[in-house]
């Protein structure tokens, strides 16, 4: 039975990845695909590259408060969790038809019953949210930026029992047994990422010629996950109760770098989270996964020309999120354009190279209200009706 479910979520949990490769919301990003190393502005740069904070630096000189990012997605084709819905209102009917000696309403529970438990055989569901804030701080020489990002996501698997089925097709609605719980399960594994900490970028120039570096140090908190009850009292809201959750905290860093060669041409090479974290999930029925913070190694080359940007990301090295399961590795493309001094449309395509995820595909769009308010939104999507959204505001002084 253990290896069973091991294998049914070694099979199911490579939709964790659906979206999880950015690690991070920032709508900007977000809707050229995910690539920012070399084209994000004040608002991302200290999430991605802290390097772009000292290259930006020489062409704008405002302060910005990222307040708040916003993101959350979600695949949930199976409809996995109204399935499990269904299943616990025929699974409270027939208890209650039991107590009370209906047959009749026995028979019909029953019935029920054992067709939400097919209906949820192989299923599967995804979610991931986030939030992030930053206040981006310029000087010539030595911007900074102070940052916040949280980022969880989570995967639902339904794991059911034959046995139950058999049982329930079995039983005499005359003369039936105890109710007891459910052999089928429902399990929901996941990991969160949350980092405080401060952006210093260092700009250079040698022949006239833009270079930065810049570095990261932070606070990082790794949260992991592993939920698992009786399908009759499964309820995926709970899966970061404090009985299914362990937890680290750690220091970690960031570096980047950015140079411009030529006038609105910029090649940018960041590595995130340089310093290697495991944390355990706890152990539930003998089984249990190993999250991992690796470090991930990303180059990307952005070109501005005056109302276009294109900018595409590549990662250098395989991301493994599971030590269990197979790792990604993205490239990501995007562009925008300034349509109006008030108006940016933007669309990108991120694909993983290790084919481990579904390629996905975004749209946004940013406004300037006044001129100090931003506001910017985004929407993803991908196969399996996976759907994500992004929404942030941030104020230029």
């Amino acid at each position: 039975m253990k290896l069973r479910k091991l294998a049914l979520l070694c099979t199911l949990i490579p939709s964790f990845f659906a979206y999880s490769g950015q690690e991070y919301y920032e709508a900007r990003s977000d809707a050229m695909g995910g690539a920012g190393v070399a084209a994000s502005n004040h608002e991302g740069a200290a999430f991605v590259n802290p390097a772009l904070l000292g290259l930006n630096a020489h062409k704008d000189n405002s302060a910005v408060l990222l307040m708040p990012v916003l993101g959350v997605d979600m695949a949930d084709s199976d409809n996995m969790i109204d399935k499990f819905d269904s299943l616990i209102d025929s699974y409270d009917g027939l208890a209650a038809s039991i107590e009370a000696g209906n047959s009749a309403d026995i028979d019909v529970y029953r019935d029920e019953l054992i067709l939400d438990l097919e209906s949820l055989k192989g299923t599967s569901a995804y979610a991931s949210a986030g939030l992030g804030f930053s206040v981006a701080i310029p000087h010539q020489r030595m911007p900074i930026a102070i940052f916040y990002k949280s980022y969880v996501n989570a995967v639902g698997a339904a794991n059911i029992a034959q046995a139950d089925i058999d049982a329930l097709a079995a039983l005499d609605p005359v003369n039936p047994p105890e109710v007891t719980d459910l052999l089928s399960e429902g399990q929901v594994i996941g990991g969160a990422v949350s980092d405080l900490g401060v952006a210093l970028s260092f700009p250079l120039s040698i022949v006239n010629m833009p270079i930065s570096v810049g570095i990261s140090p932070k606070f990082q908190r790794i949260d992991t996950y592993n939920y698992v009850a009786n399908a009759n009292n499964f309820s995926a809201s709970d899966f970061d109760d404090v009985e299914y959750r362990n937890d680290e905290t750690n220091f970690n860093v960031d570096v980047g770098f950015a140079i411009e060669p030529l006038n609105g041409l910029v090649f940018g090479l960041s590595g995130r989270n340089l310093i290697s974290q495991d944390v355990e999930t706890i152990e539930v029925e003998g089984n249990k996964f190993t999250y991992r913070v690796e470090p991930l190694v990303t180059a990307g080359v952005a070109y501005d020309w005056r109302k276009l940007t294109v900018t595409t990301d590549v990662d250098l090295v395989e991301n493994k999120k599971f030590k269990e399961l197979d790792g990604t590795q993205y490239w990501r493309v995007g562009g925008e354009v300034r349509a109006f001094d008030w108006m940016s449309l933007r669309l990108g395509y991120r694909h993983d190279m290790k084919d481990s995820t579904a390629n996905i595909y975004s749209i946004g769009s940013g406004f300037t209200i006044g001129e100090s308010f931003f506001l910017d939104f985004t929407g993803m999507f991908g196969k399996d009706e996976a759907l994500g959204g992004v929404l942030q505001t941030s104020y230029h002084f």
